[in-house]
């Protein structure tokens, strides 16, 4: 059964309830699903043989009342209550008019059913009354959003409803309420806990859709430790001083993050605490659930097999790393033995979804809609975030970047425009991205960089109150701003590299590339944000062929556009 959302708005009289009570509330499946039914098959063509549909539920008013007839009691009478004329439908096919009025305009007021129109017939024992004050109400108040194109579910494209009430307003700015999805109104209040909370955490506490590399948990006494030569992983066993083998990494999503605080300690081994300190438990500690990260191994999103998602577990914060350091992680390990979740994983890096669209201001025909955060390959990134930014190729006169150059950039706004809309899609199954010629998705924001300036440069030293948590903890280096202190950049998506994890945290992460993560990660590192775009561009089915530039203006190589994180990474 496929459940299609009912109209946003409803005109619904809540007042009008039979008089006499001899009736009874009548079960409304019948009414929820003939009018689904009959709106996925004439108004959205998209009903499927074989497939039942109904209505999450009637218009907010409406109810279904019936009593038996008296001279035949096995047939049952049923009505339908709640018509602001104070008027019922005996039928869930005359009803449907009026529903459908109401689904494709968000309003009544110039419906013509057969209730609603001058020449229609009175129905029903009530008799005639004043317009109740409900529904003189419905007369001054603004007429909602045009419900516009649907999805295969029947839920509204509301964006597609706000470009056509720009192009009839010239000027528009108003929150974005998707209350006919379900999905938003289910999501609504996680993602407001989230924007309020993660901006607060530490930048190296992994957020839930986030891709990580990871180890499950190990036994008492194995650690993992790097080469001080090669630079290579292995595990060693601390008890009888001797090496243990070879890590097996895998790449998952964080589906539940801890319950309980962690800090800089929680990124390393707990080798120093004695056993079964609860500030530092052992890998196979119980309190591991509410420590540890929950993290399942990802599914391809090439195919419809998800049942490596099953195997989760719960792992500490010291076993986990960013899945940027994919190629430093891995060095030294054959890819034929890589586990098959790291090259799902590789395949994702392309996917890019945004998070809780809030406001959409424009002035026709030129719209934005601003984002409290957006997933951009394996990490998320929200308003307050500072991101590291993939440095640009050197320009003449300036020598080229030095290998300790950071560029950062701290997120002010999120921000997708839409250029030169068209007044109407051109078929009306087409949604958002059909309406407009050209979009751009950018993050804005100070940018900063670690290089010093040149004799040719205008750089002014930044002071510490405008510096961010994570970039306080890079001790020793001098932070200048790009260009004047109050300039704000914009800059696609495409150039983030990955969040500015703490100075502490990049060292536990790499321990002997420390020297090198007082001021920056390795030009490898940045390669390999960038590689994992190339593979998924090239392995990622979903991924329709595309320009350089991919579907939107100043994005490098080719993405795949989700409408959420699950979406993004086809998994449930």
């Amino acid at each position: 059964m496929v459940v299609v959302q009912g109209p946003a708005y409803s005109d619904g009289d809540a007042s009008h309830r039979p008089e006499s009570g001899n009736l009874t509330r009548a079960n409304e499946d019948g009414y929820l699903q003939t009018l689904a039914e009959k709106w996925m098959k004439e108004e959205v063509g998209a009903a499927q043989p074989g497939r039942r549909y109904t209505l999450d539920r009637l218009p907010a008013g409406y109810q279904a009342w019936e009593r038996p007839r008296p001279n035949n009691p096995k047939h049952v009478d049923r009505w339908l209550y709640g018509h602001p004329d104070q008027k019922r439908f005996d039928s869930p096919n005359r009803f449907y008019p009026h529903f459908k009025y109401l689904m494709q305009h968000g309003n009544g007021e110039a419906c013509q059913c057969d209730l609603c129109g001058s020449k229609g017939p009175k129905r029903g024992p009530s008799k005639p009354t004043a317009r109740p004050q409900a529904a003189t109400k419905r007369q001054t108040q603004p007429a909602p959003l045009n419900r516009g194109p649907v999805d295969e579910e029947g839920t509204p494209d509301v964006y597609c409803s706000l470009f056509t009430l720009l192009k009839n307003e010239g000027t528009l700015s108003r929150t974005i309420e998707e209350r006919a999805s379900l999905d938003w109104r289910a999501e609504k209040p996680l993602v407001q806990k989230f924007a309020s909370v993660i901006p607060k955490q530490p930048a190296f506490i992994f957020r839930n859709g986030e891709i990580v590399l990871y180890l499950r948990p190990l036994p008492p006494g194995i650690q993992l430790r790097q080469d001080p030569k090669t630079h290579h992983f292995s595990l060693h066993d601390t008890i009888r001083n001797r090496p243990a083998g070879s890590p097996k990494w895998l790449a998952g999503v964080v589906t539940q993050t801890p319950s309980t605080p962690l800090d800089t300690a929680s990124l390393y081994p707990p080798s120093s605490s004695p056993p079964g300190d609860a500030n530092h438990p052992t890998d196979s500690s119980p309190s591991l659930n509410q420590s540890g990260f929950r993290i399942e191994p990802l599914p391809s999103p090439n195919s419809s097999d998800k049942n490596i998602s099953k195997q989760h577990t719960y792992t500490p914060l010291h076993l986990i790393r960013p899945f940027a350091f994919w190629q430093l992680l891995l060095a030294g390990t054959p890819e034929p033995e890589w586990h098959i979740s790291i090259h799902n994983a590789l395949t994702a890096s392309a996917t890019v979804s945004l998070i809780n669209r809030s406001r959409f201001t424009g002035r026709w025909p030129h719209a934005a809609i601003y984002s409290d955060g957006l997933f951009v390959g394996a990490e998320s990134y929200w308003i307050g975030d500072t991101v590291r930014l993939l440095l640009p190729p050197p320009t003449p006169p300036l020598s080229p970047n030095p290998p300790t150059t950071l560029l950062v950039l701290q997120i002010q706004k999120i921000i997708t425009e839409f250029h030169t809309l068209s007044p109407e899609p051109s078929h009306p199954a087409l949604v958002t991205g059909n309406r407009c010629q050209r979009i751009t998705l950018t993050i804005q924001g100070p940018v900063f960089t670690s290089s010093r300036p040149t004799s040719l440069s205008h750089r002014r030293w930044a002071h510490p109150t405008c510096l961010s948590p994570p970039m306080r903890t890079y001790h020793g280096t001098e932070w200048w701003h790009l260009d004047a202190p109050d300039d704000i950049h914009s800059v696609s998506f495409s150039n983030i590299h990955s969040r500015l994890y703490e100075s502490e945290a990049v060292a536990s992460y790499l321990p002997t590339h420390a020297n090198l993560h007082h001021e920056t990660e390795t030009e490898t590192e940045m390669e390999s944000v960038l590689q994992a775009r190339t593979i998924a561009a090239a392995t990622d089915e979903r991924i329709a062929d595309t320009n350089e530039d991919g579907e939107y203006e100043g994005a490098k190589g080719q993405w795949f556009w989700a409408d959420s994180r699950a979406d993004g990474l086809d998994v449930q």
